[in-house]
């Protein structure tokens, strides 16, 4: 089983059609949670022990003062029989990845911005330790809409170290 699960999630430089003030990864989709907060919990559902935004310089404060510096893993919040629930929670890292600056104009674009990011949390976590390095990542996409939850069965295979893929109606 994988140690290291990185979700990814790339929102540089995305074709946005809605001519919007604001991206459009900050649409609602509900009362008070947008579809950047929805990849957020999807990576958490799937297990990722670290989650990597790729974004531009010019939206990073937005998205940082909208979902913060981490994130409680979902499956560790509600363990009815743990005597100190607090205590044991489990906080998921956020780190902001920007484009560079050669790359703006060039090489800015969704699958770009995977690479980027997959590339980003495998030399950072690198030069810390080699034990925390990324043995497999979680890509959201912040333009899909479904329920996240039903991540929680496949948690584990997700971090399995053979190839998963999940489908729907195929």
């Amino acid at each position: 089983m994988a140690k290291h699960l990185a979700g990814i999630i790339p929102l540089a430089n995305f074709d946005d059609t809605f001519k919007l003030p604001y991206d459009s990864f900050m649409l609602p989709i509900q009362n008070d949670f947008t579809l950047i907060q929805k990849s957020v919990f999807e990576c958490a559902m799937a297990g990722c022990s670290t989650i990597w935004i790729v974004a531009n310089d010019d939206m990073t404060p937005l998205i940082r003062h909208r979902l913060g510096e981490w994130v409680q893993d979902p499956v560790w919040i509600g363990r009815s029989m743990d005597p100190y629930p607090s205590q044991t929670r489990k906080r998921i890292p956020i780190y902001y990845v920007p484009v560079r600056a050669k790359d703006i104009g060039k090489r800015d674009c969704l699958a770009w911005s995977v690479l980027h990011g997959a590339v980003t949390a495998f030399e950072v976590s690198a030069r810390l330790s080699k034990w925390i390095i990324p043995k497999r990542n979680y890509v959201a996409f912040p333009y899909g809409i479904y329920d996240p939850e039903i991540l929680r069965e496949h948690r584990k295979n997700i971090s399995l170290d053979k190839p998963f893929m999940l489908s729907y109606n195929i």
